[in-house]
């Protein structure tokens, strides 16, 4: 396999899986956790089963090991029938000692029966966070995973995860029924890599934000890089974007078919593209060692999915750089997110899962504190921060970050059924607020708000909806009257548009939003 020596943390689970023991490994990208499988994988005589939900981690993974002429095999959607049948042959004949699989792979009744023909020394359940409830990437299919402990009959269970706090590691113990696993946390610090926060808001945040982004990747150091979009609509705008700016770039999202994912993981692991613009779908498990930089052109959903996504970068052990590019008008689709559970149709747990989530990343975005030790307390880490080189903008600041954050003071236009800065759509109400976006804690100025005779009307259901929210507590402890007469006027389509509104927080929005926009609806 070419490896002559281990990393920390790698022996102990190593040896646990030799010796038939459960583990649990949480250990952050890059450290190294496939080899925990790996390793005893070939130097057992049994086999071993992996099951990943990414299809780019699995076929990568066996590409590298088929390449280096060891006994492995992988069964996913990407494959044609006759490939896919040819290594279930495989796998029945025992001419393998590492299947790669989806989890959903074992409802096929012709793979689970070749996998029962040989006797399993270990059961690897990567990505093992995704059967945590609380979890940042739940996904319920993981859920049926805890019964291949009685389908295969494993020697040895082993769950890995590069993302998983103290309460989500033990959760995974109960779920996946670990028995007294050999628990292996290494610590969460990546100290080669530099955590930068560029927050963009007012007038020409988004040229400042292209500009910031094309300033980085320009650098000496700046590629290969990744780049990651919450949505595919945005993908495809930062790629084309890139390649118009003259960058070797690629995009790649879920929406794209097998054919074309796969063509623009080959260019960017190949080096034919520098630059990858990706949803999440795109990276976990991906062995580029030499990425310089991550950058999140949306925020991301949670912490632990930044986290892990930012450690992309800098696996060869030189250094990279994470760079978040935050605009406020981003948050409204989180909190879209976490409201999308509202209502009969959504659980309470992953409502409140959600809400968690989005706490944690604005805390982070927000915080006057070393980034590098928010993470580390965040995921339990005791240890002190310890940056090989440059830690963060906080401790920090890059002269190129402190330039592109330059604050400005302006008019905002608002309009009906537009967010902030929107000019687009005729014929609707339009105030003008001035606000200084350089503190979030200055006392900015609201002009008198014009309002017409519909408008007033709604103001006074807005302030009776107030009272009824305010449950027998102040008004004011819901919101004042400044922010209702502006969202009288305004009338937020979504809520980036109403947490733009001055006065409105995250705290209104987790409390409050879901039911005003109940009351803006009726008045429509």
């Amino acid at each position: 396999m070419g490896v002559t020596s281990l990393r920390p943390g790698q022996d102990r689970p190593i040896l646990a899986a030799l010796a038939g023991a459960d583990s649990l490994v949480v250990m952050p990208t890059g450290s190294g956790k496939s080899l925990c499988f790996q390793a005893p994988a070939f130097a057992s005589g049994g086999l071993t089963v992996v099951v990943s939900p990414l299809i780019a981690l699995i076929q990568d993974q066996h590409d590298r090991l088929a390449a280096a002429g060891l006994p492995v095999a992988m069964v996913t959607s990407l494959q044609s029938g006759r490939e896919m049948r040819d290594a279930i042959t495989r796998i029945e004949r025992g001419e393998v000692r590492l299947v790669l699989c989806a989890p959903e792979r074992f409802a096929h009744e012709a793979f689970t029966r070749a996998v029962q023909a040989n006797p399993v020394d270990l059961l690897a359940i990567d990505e093992a966070h995704c059967v945590s409830e609380w979890g940042h990437d739940f996904r319920p299919e993981y859920l049926q995973l805890a019964r291949l402990r009685e389908v295969l009959a494993p020697r040895a269970v082993m769950a890995l995860t590069a993302t998983a706090t103290p309460a989500v590691s033990d959760e995974i113990t109960a779920r996946l029924g670990l028995r007294d696993p050999v628990t292996v946390r290494t610590g969460f610090d990546r100290p080669n890599l530099a955590f930068d926060v560029v927050r963009l808001d007012g007038k020409g945040a988004v040229a400042r934000k292209w500009a910031m982004l094309e300033a980085g990747l320009a650098a000496p150091e700046g590629t290969p890089a990744i780049v990651y979009c919450g949505t595919r609509k945005a993908t495809e705008e930062v790629a084309d974007g890139l390649k118009a700016r003259g960058f070797r770039a690629v995009g790649y999202h879920a929406g794209m078919d097998d054919a074309g994912r796969m063509a623009a993981q080959d260019a960017f692991m190949s080096g034919e593209a520098d630059v990858i613009a990706a949803t999440n779908a795109f990276g976990m498990g991906i062995d580029r060692s030499d990425v310089r930089g991550v950058w999140h052109w949306s925020i991301p959903t949670s912490l632990e999915g930044y986290y892990q996504e930012a450690g992309r970068g800098g696996r060869d052990g030189l250094p990279g750089r994470a760079v978040l590019l935050a605009m406020r008008a981003d948050l409204g689709r989180l909190i879209r997110f976490a409201n999308q559970h509202d209502g009969p149709d959504g659980g309470r747990v992953a409502r409140d899962r959600a809400w968690t989530a989005y706490r944690a990343i604005n805390a982070y975005i927000e915080s006057p504190t070393c980034r590098r030790q928010v993470i580390l307390d965040h995921f339990g880490d005791a240890a002190p921060a310890a940056p090989a080189a440059r830690c963060c903008d906080v401790c920090d600041p890059p002269a190129d970050l402190q330039a592109a954050a330059a604050p400005g003071t302006g008019a905002r236009n608002v309009r009906a059924g537009g967010g902030a800065g929107s000019d687009q759509g005729g014929g609707g109400r339009s105030i003008r607020l001035r606000r200084d976006d350089r503190a979030p804690d200055t006392q900015a100025e609201v002009a008198v708000v014009e309002m017409a005779p519909e408008d007033e009307a709604l103001f006074e259901q807005l302030r009776e909806w107030r009272r009824e929210r305010a449950d027998g507590k102040p008004a004011y402890t819901v919101c004042a009257d400044a922010a209702l007469r502006t969202i009288a006027v305004s009338r937020p389509a979504d809520g980036a548009a109403l947490l733009a509104v001055k006065g409105v927080g995250p705290a209104f929005m987790e409390r409050h939003a879901a039911s005003l926009f109940d009351v803006l609806q009726q008045a429509a």
